[in-house]
């Protein structure tokens, strides 16, 4: 059985290297070719992943939801510290909230509405000590955190203890990625001391919630481009979400599938320095930039 589970470690170590080596190449044609095999790669680990769990016996628990929207965002802590309520406040999902542990016992999605953005949550199940060797099932749990880009640790005031715990547990699965810590039920208690790296909140009260939400936006890295047909105005009600520092030949490639050619592109914003300033296809863009392609 040891066997098995070292090589279950190695997969989700390779696996996070890719990923990481992804997330830290810049996108353009040059790179392209080079991204593409190592998604590649990702898949082809992930598949032997999961036909060596079959092997061994193990099971899936049906891990993980196709993947939809802007971004992934996953929820992870202890058992009954409140995800399953965060999930329900930001989205539309029903996921079972009751006061006894381990009530979500798969995988839940939902998709939230923010600042124009189409942001995916998974709610996981709830993690114990020794997750990373399989206790509770939590490598599953953990393993599949790998498929998102941001994941909230949370706890509650009961359990904040075990913060450095699951991170590092999370780390001997081989997942690294950017973690937004939050604290629950902070209305049970009377006096906190804020910490720049935690989120306080209460979701029953809705304490803290928006802050959690801005922190959310900014860990992720989003951004809004709206599109201006020539002569008319842009349509701020639909704007195209982007990645931080990419630029307006990504915006082409994301709103134009087909090849196109334009002989102009003007761009009104933060990221012009006057209004309708053209610019060429490696312009770097902000947050609340205009683009007209003619």
């Amino acid at each position: 059985m040891k066997k098995t589970d070292d090589k279950k470690i190695d997969f989700a170590q390779r696996i996070s290297q890719l990923e990481e080596e992804i997330r830290t190449t810049p996108y353009h044609k040059g790179t392209e070719h080079h991204i593409g095999k190592l998604r590649a790669k990702i898949a082809k680990l992930k598949n032997q992943e999961e036909q060596a769990t079959k092997k061994a016996g193990g099971s899936n628990i049906g891990f993980i939801p196709k993947k939809g929207g802007d971004a992934t965002i996953v929820l992870i802590g202890p058992p009954s510290v409140g995800k399953s309520t965060l999930l329900n406040k930001l989205t539309q999902a029903q996921s079972r909230v009751e006061s006894w542990p381990f009530t979500t016992v798969k995988v839940v999605p939902g998709m939230w509405d923010y600042q124009g953005a189409k942001i995916q949550i998974f709610d996981l199940p709830g993690i114990i000590h020794g997750a990373a060797l399989g206790v509770g099932r939590g490598r599953e749990v953990l393993s599949a955190t790998r498929s998102a880009e941001l994941l909230i640790l949370m706890v509650d005031i009961k359990t904040k203890s075990q913060i450095k715990s699951i991170l590092k547990e999370l780390k001997q699965v081989g997942v690294s990625l950017p973690v937004l810590t939050v604290v629950n039920k902070i209305d049970l208690i009377k006096e906190t001391t804020k910490q720049e790296d935690i989120i306080l909140i209460s979701v029953e009260k809705e304490i803290g919630l928006e802050d959690l939400k801005q922190k959310i936006w900014e860990k992720l890295g989003l951004m809004r481009i709206y599109l201006k047909p020539k002569g008319k105005e842009p349509d701020f009600q639909s704007p195209m979400i982007m990645k931080e520092d990419q630029t307006i030949n990504d915006v082409i490639q994301k709103a134009f599938p087909e090849e196109k050619t334009f002989s102009q592109v003007l761009i009104w914003g933060p990221s012009a320095r006057f209004p309708a300033q053209q610019v060429s296809l490696t312009h770097h863009l902000l947050d609340g930039d205009i683009l007209s392609f003619l």
